[in-house]
């Protein structure tokens, strides 16, 4: 059972006398969003509640944590990828011939059996021998079993639709 911070009663105060300065410290040290600096901030002061630091020094304390978590969430921005929905859609619009031969492959990849199609569905999802493995359970000589019967399945199966 997690133990209850006790409060010290003095964090409003803090709160009051210290925010404009560390949102400042922040905003200079770390070049990022706005959002992320009031987020920074924001975490800053949750965790001097959650940890109750030692007031004679909690404005270098919040400007450490605040930095520290500036700096995380900026890094994490960066490596976002931001799509627009709309270009995406006119980019890659499918002809009938390619939807057509994706439900195809869908309709065959149903009808393998469980074992098959879960691991085949794993691999195409991009998941390694040894990740499929420890998912479900089963030996790395066993996926590659699976694996190869749903192929030489779906073999036949593009054959018989004639593709």
């Amino acid at each position: 059972m997690p133990s209850t911070v006790r409060l010290l009663g003095d964090e409003a105060e803090l709160f009051a006398r210290h925010h404009f300065t560390l949102r400042s410290r922040v905003a200079r040290w770390v070049n990022t969003s706005s959002a992320n600096v009031d987020d920074a901030c924001a975490i800053a002061w949750l965790q001097l509640v959650r940890c109750q630091p030692w007031r004679e020094s909690v404005l270098s304390w919040l400007t450490t944590v605040a930095i520290r978590e500036a700096v995380r969430l900026d890094r994490a921005d960066r490596r976002a990828c931001y799509v627009d929905p709309d270009a995406l859609a006119n980019e890659y619009v499918l002809d009938a011939k390619l939807q057509r031969d994706a439900f195809d492959a869908l309709d065959a990849l149903a009808s393998l059996p469980e074992r098959q199609g879960r691991v085949a569905a794993l691999q195409a999802a991009g998941f390694t021998y040894e990740e499929i493995a420890s998912l479900t359970g089963s030996s790395r000589r066993a996926v590659d079993r699976h694996l190869r019967r749903a192929r030489e399945a779906l073999r036949r199966a593009r054959r018989a639709h004639g593709s």
